[in-house]
C-alpha cells in the first residue's frame, strides 16, 4: 500500500504566539469551528479519510491525520485523488458519501460547548464557520442542538476557498454585521486558527490535539470548561 505526501495548505512560518489584543477589548460578536471544538466528530473525519485513502491504496498514517486535521472535503479529495492518480470528482463524492454513512451516531456535543454557546449567544450574535460541506455542517448543528442558539453558519461550499483561507470567517463575520477586529473566533485547529487570524479575527486556541502543531491564537485554553477560558469568558460577557 503506498503512502502519501498530502500537500499541507499554506500555513503560517512564524510564531504561533500571538499578541493580545488592546486593554478593555472585548468581541462584539463570536463565530465557533464545529468540529474538535463543538462536538467530537474529529475522529469520525479521521476514519473517514482512512477509509477512502485505503480503498484507492494508499496508506493514511499517524502523521497523515494529524497533517489533514481541519482540511475540507474537497482538499482531503485532492491530496487522495493526485496521490492515486485517480479522478477527482469521483473521489471527492467518495468523500462526501462515505461521512455522511458514518455521521449517524457520532455527533457528539463536547464538555460545556452547548453551555458556552448558549452563554455567548445570550449575549451576542454567534455563528459557525466550518470546512464541512453546507448539508453535513446543517445536520451536524441541528442534531446536536446548536442550530437554535447560532444566527448563522458558513460552510466551505459557501465561499471560493475553505479554511486555511480568510474566506470562511470573513464571510460569518460580514453576516454577523461586523467588522472582523470586533469579532471573536474559537477554534482547535493549524488550519482553523489560520484562516481566523487571515481574516483579522480574535483568536481563542482550544487544540483538540493537545501534543499537535502549535495552534496560532492571541489566547489558549485546554477546554471550554477550562477556567482560564471561562475567565476570558466573564470578562467579555461581565
Amino acid at each position: 500500500m503506498t503512502s502519501f505526501p498530502a500537500p499541507t495548505p499554506s500555513l503560517p512560518t512564524s510564531s504561533p504566539e500571538l499578541p493580545a489584543p488592546a486593554p478593555g477589548w472585548a468581541p462584539a460578536c463570536v463565530v465557533f469551528d464545529c468540529d474538535g471544538i463543538l462536538m467530537d466528530t474529529e475522529a469520525n473525519w479521521a476514519r473517514v479519510q482512512r477509509a477512502v485513502s485505503e480503498r484507492y491504496g494508499l496508506a493514511f498514517t499517524e502523521a497523515m491525520e494529524r497533517r489533514m486535521m481541519g482540511w475540507s472535503a474537497a482538499d482531503v479529495a485532492t491530496a487522495i485523488a493526485e496521490a492515486a492518480r485517480a479522478d477527482r470528482a469521483a473521489v471527492h463524492a467518495d468523500v462526501l458519501r462515505t461521512e455522511e454513512e458514518t455521521l449517524t451516531g457520532h455527533i457528539v456535543p463536547l464538555p460545556g460547548a452547548l453551555e458556552t454557546v448558549r452563554a455567548f449567544a445570550e449575549r451576542l450574535p454567534v455563528a459557525v464557520a466550518s470546512n464541512s460541506t453546507s448539508t453535513i455542517l446543517g445536520v451536524k448543528l441541528e442534531e446536536a442542538g446548536f442550530a437554535p442558539h447560532l444566527c448563522t453558519w458558513v460552510s466551505s461550499e459557501d465561499v471560493p476557498r475553505g479554511k486555511p483561507a480568510p474566506d470562511i470567517y470573513t464571510e460569518a463575520v460580514r453576516r454577523l454585521g461586523f467588522a472582523p477586529g470586533e469579532a471573536l473566533a474559537v477554534e482547535d485547529s493549524v488550519v482553523g486558527a489560520t484562516s481566523a487570524v487571515a481574516a483579522g479575527l480574535v483568536v481563542v486556541a482550544v487544540p483538540s490535539v493537545p501534543d499537535g502543531d502549535p495552534v496560532p491564537a492571541h489566547h489558549r485554553a485546554a477546554t471550554l470548561t477550562d477556567p482560564a477560558f471561562r475567565e476570558l469568558m466573564t470578562r467579555w460577557l461581565g
